[in-house]
């Protein structure tokens, strides 16, 4: 007799009684009882387990969707905001900061130049001399005070346009000062001329110099020379000197002088010392030589611009105080002739 294959299945529950039905989701086959306590179970995991969770899921969205502005995510850009302003704002803190020490010191370089001016015409003033040429250079330079005061040339404020940053860098720069520099006293056999722009050795073969009409204490300056002639010796000194030191006859240059010269020659202290960091002379006719004055560095510099040779020079001011005088020597030079370009 053939046994029947649905008696030999057992419900998975009890394990007894002869399994009717096979669930479709779990694969177990349950008795006519159990079956019907599993429909149930499963009844209470669709109410307790997916129904709550969905209906809580639901009131959540609803939720949020009411305080999209409140999102977590929100907060990051918010805390982006806070960090990017309070840089914005300690940048120009820092930007501020750098212009007032700039602003000082050409306030201070200002009220300097003033109180030159202020001598010189107590002076005239008191001596009663004077001609119509003299206030015209005087009313000349109190107009150029004036301008440099309400609009300094040599301060300028921009913005870095960087295109890969969506807010620009702001930049204090304090450019050059560029003087209208002029020959003004002298040493030895040389004349000046064309409004004290040119200088030339005259016949003697004698060290002569020449200092400048402006007065350095602060700030950078650039001077730009011309070579108008030079003689084979190619002899001729580009520095700057103590402005109350005498000069006379070898030591024209004077004690406190500091520069570069012909010859290969670093001066310092009014004493010459032959490639003195490396510096050798290549001075050449038509040649355009910068003097750069750094006061706040403490330091002089010349470059030719054929050349492009730089060469920097530190000054001691405990030997050479403020205020400095630009200084140009000749020597063993008849006719050569250097000018000061604008």
């Amino acid at each position: 007799m053939a046994t029947s294959t649905t008696n030999d299945l057992r419900c998975t529950t009890c394990g007894k009684a002869a399994a009717t039905f096979m669930c479709r989701g779990c694969l177990k086959d349950f008795c006519m009882r159990h079956a019907s306590e599993h429909r149930q179970e499963l009844a209470k995991q669709m109410d307790e387990d997916v129904i709550s969770f969905h209906d809580q899921l639901r009131q959540n969205f609803d939720e949020q969707m009411k305080k999209s502005p409140d999102h977590s995510l929100m907060k990051q850009i918010d805390e982006w905001e806070r960090n990017s302003i309070e840089k914005i704002r300690q940048t120009a803190n820092d930007a501020r900061q750098q212009l007032l020490n700039i602003i000082d010191k050409h306030m201070d370089k200002l009220k300097n130049d003033l109180e030159c001016l202020t001598q010189e015409l107590k002076k005239a003033r008191d001596d009663d001399n004077f001609f119509e040429n003299d206030l015209n250079k005087w009313i000349t330079t109190l107009n150029e005070l004036k301008k440099d005061l309400i609009t300094p040339q040599t301060i300028n404020v921009h913005y870095d346009n960087d295109t890969t940053s969506f807010i620009s860098k702001i930049i204090i720069n304090e450019k050059l000062n560029i003087l209208y520099e002029r020959f003004e006293q002298f040493f030895g056999d040389i004349f000046i001329s064309d409004n004290g722009t040119v200088v030339t050795h005259n016949g003697s073969y004698c060290y002569a110099s020449v200092r400048g009409k402006y007065e350095y204490t602060s700030g950078k300056h650039q001077i730009r020379f011309q070579i108008k002639h030079l003689s084979n010796k190619r002899w001729i000194f580009f520095g700057i000197s103590y402005r109350d030191t005498p000069a006379v006859g070898y030591g024209s240059i004077g004690k406190t002088g500091y520069g570069f010269s012909g010859e290969d020659n670093v001066w310092y202290d009014g004493s010459a010392k032959q490639r003195f960091n490396g510096y050798t002379s290549d001075f050449e006719i038509n040649d355009i030589i910068e003097l750069l004055i750094n006061c706040d560095q403490r330091t002089i510099s010349l470059i030719n611009e054929r050349t492009h040779k730089t060469h920097v020079l530190d000054v001691d001011i405990t030997n050479c105080p403020f205020p400095w005088k630009m200084t140009v020597g000749l020597y063993f030079s008849p006719g050569d002739s250097v000018c000061i370009l604008p």
